[in-house]
């Protein structure tokens, strides 16, 4: 391999005849597309025929690394799931927190791509070069929590574990994955992809070992990014976690109340930090390598065992999608949502949104409680426990419950459909762009669909600002992103403690090759494209970059009243005609010719 960071391998393994092979990618690959996010969309358009049952063995799911994963630096224990999303038909991109992707880089490969589907449930071993295949039959129908124990009590000592509960053997479209017990795959179905496949889990232990290929500029921006962030006194997330948002998100008007009828819930002093504490164990959970240590646990009862007590982990998009997007301001119910949601394999941003959608679809009179088989208000934490296990089961209501919002509310009709908050198919996370309104436009224009975490506009915002104003600041946050999830570090890097200058000196003192500003641009724009054209291939089109018809309604209370997501739809069709053109795509979202030939995707996609 020409660079340093990369192995330049990718492992193949075929589930249906229990085979595997090697393939060696060359150093042009590489440079163009970096690894993680972009380099699993160039495998994936590579390799998937339009068209394509991302719940058949021809979806392709591919663990990917950076070229950081294995290397000597902090925030760098993540790692990347592509493949099609179930939910959505489109490219799905899912980062994860643990150690899997140092240990796929430390057994030799920048990724593993499995294909096919197993006549009989299976976990795989991956040791260095050493792939087994072994009978998963014990572990189906178990949980995340119990699944990893029993995989660490059999496999090697220190191996990564990545298993799917329940959920994802069950198909639930909102289904994921745990990485060692605390670290998820959240959004679009992936664990859905891999019970589809009958893998129940993943084990993987390196022993490799790689350098960077400047070892002592890498060393010094480590050691700067390090003190950087022990010298700054004032950032809560290592005492705390995400769980601060809380109050700074009902303070700006942006917390998804009662499904998003308002963006200010009255009952959010109730799990602010300040009120959960108390349940704290002060063990973090965190990702290896971190310094930031967002990944706290929470002391609470087993919702599946009463009196037993567990530790749960929720972040902020938990307090907002399962406590007040459901009206629930009990902690401890909050904290038994999350464990289930986790043991389960599920998803609790698309779990809340599926409960929330019910319980507003019961309230409406759209839903009956003879559908349902029981009440199903805001605000009852034990009705919302009940409806997650019939998600996760596909019992009753929660079978078309576990198809997603789009889809459920397709299949109820009644006027349901203004009460499904998604775009493309994935429910959105818990930021009302109501208070944010470049935040509506990135939700509109993200690859995967409603998604927080595709680049946000980082210009102050004012009142009655037009999301044009600040365009071309998401353009740029988005490409910094783009460069963050190729590079498979943590988002919480985002502008502070690890800049996108900073970023991209790690990425040349790790692999030796020469990226500035302006080729991170190129980069950004280059990977968005050919996803978009993936997206393109399986249907996508203008009329499919729009919000949910509840972020058109004015709220009527708190910080953002009378806001609408953009100031009407005048505004919108011409935030996204400026969005297209400073992409390089024609009106109707379609990159242009010209586009992907300067981009150097023409070999690829013409």
């Amino acid at each position: 391999m020409k660079y340093k960071g990369w192995t330049g391998k990718i492992l193949w393994v075929d589930l249906t005849t229990k085979t595997t092979r090697v393939e060696e990618l060359s150093p042009g690959v590489y440079e163009n597309f970096v690894g993680g996010k972009g380099l699993g969309a160039y495998l994936l358009y590579r390799e998937l025929d339009t068209g394509v049952d991302p719940l058949s063995p021809d979806n392709v799911l591919f663990f990917m690394t950076g070229p950081l994963q294995g290397l000597p630096a902090v925030m760098v224990g993540r790692w990347t799931l592509v493949t099609k999303s179930p939910l959505t038909g489109l490219f799905l991109d899912t980062h994860c927190g643990g150690p899997i992707g140092r240990e796929i880089k430390n057994s030799g490969f920048d990724a593993i791509a499995v294909t096919g589907k197993s006549d009989s449930p299976v976990t795989i071993l991956i040791e260095d070069d050493k792939v087994t295949f072994n009978d998963a039959q014990n572990l189906w129908g178990k949980g995340t929590q119990e699944s990893t124990r029993l995989l660490h009590e059999s496999t090697p000592k220190n191996s990564a574990v990545y298993v799917i509960g329940p959920a994802g053997e069950n198909l639930v479209l909102s289904a994921m994955g745990c990485c060692e017990y605390a670290h998820q795959t959240g959004r679009g179905g992936s664990g859905a992809v891999l019970g589809s496949k009958n893998l129940k889990g993943v084990v993987v232990k390196g022993t490799q070992k790689l350098t960077p290929a400047d070892p002592h500029s890498f060393g010094a921006i480590r050691k700067a990014v390090t003190k950087k962030w022990n010298d700054k006194k004032d950032y809560d997330f290592k005492d705390y976690g995400t769980a601060v948002l809380v109050e700074i998100a009902n303070e700006r008007g942006q917390f998804p109340t009662r499904n998003w009828r308002n963006t200010y819930f009255e009952g959010y002093e109730s799990i602010t930090p300040e009120e959960t504490k108390q349940w704290i164990t002060g063990n973090h959970l965190s990702c290896p390598h971190c310094i930031i240590q967002c990944t706290h646990s929470y002391k609470t009862e087993d919702p599946n065992n009463p009196g037993v007590e567990v530790e749960s982990t929720p972040e902020y998009e938990t307090f907002g999608m399962c406590g007040g997007n459901l009206g629930i301001s009990d902690a401890q119910t909050l904290f038994q949502l999350n464990y289930l949601a986790d043991d389960l394999g599920l998803d609790t941003i698309g779990a809340g949104a599926a409960i929330g959608f019910a319980m507003d679809a019961f309230e409406s009179g759209l839903l009956e409680e003879s559908e349902i088989g029981f009440p199903l208000r805001f605000g009852d934490g034990a009705a919302a426990l009940k409806l997650m296990r019939m998600i996760a089961n596909k019992e009753g209501i929660g079978k078309v419950l576990a198809r997603g919002v789009r889809t459920a509310a397709e299949e109820l009709g009644r006027g349901t459909e203004k009460l499904a908050v998604h775009v493309k198919g994935l429910e959105v996370a818990a930021w009302d762009p109501r208070g944010k309104r470049g935040v509506g436009l990135s939700y509109a224009t993200a690859d995967v669909g409603g998604h927080h975490l595709r680049g946000w506009p980082q210009t102050a915002e004012k009142p009655d600002a037009s999301a044009i104003d600040v365009i071309e600041s998401m353009i740029t946050e988005r490409d910094t992103k783009i460069l963050t999830d190729s590079l498979v570090v943590c988002h919480f890097t985002w502008h502070f403690p690890l800049t996108r200058d900073e970023k991209i000196q790690l990425l040349n003192s790790g692999t030796g090759v020469s990226y500035d500003d302006a080729r991170v641009t190129e980069f950004g724009q280059r990977v968005e494209t050919l996803i978009r054209l993936f997206n393109i291939n399986e249907g996508i089109t203008r009329k499919d970059d729009i919000l949910p018809p509840r972020f058109w309604e004015p709220e009527t209370i708190g910080p953002s009243k009378g806001m609408k997501a953009f100031i009407d739809k005048e505004d919108f069709e011409k935030s996204l005609d400026l969005y297209y053109e400073l992409k390089g795509w024609d009106k109707d979202g379609i990159p242009t010719k010209e586009t992907i030939e300067k981009l150097g995707l023409g070999s690829i996609v013409l």
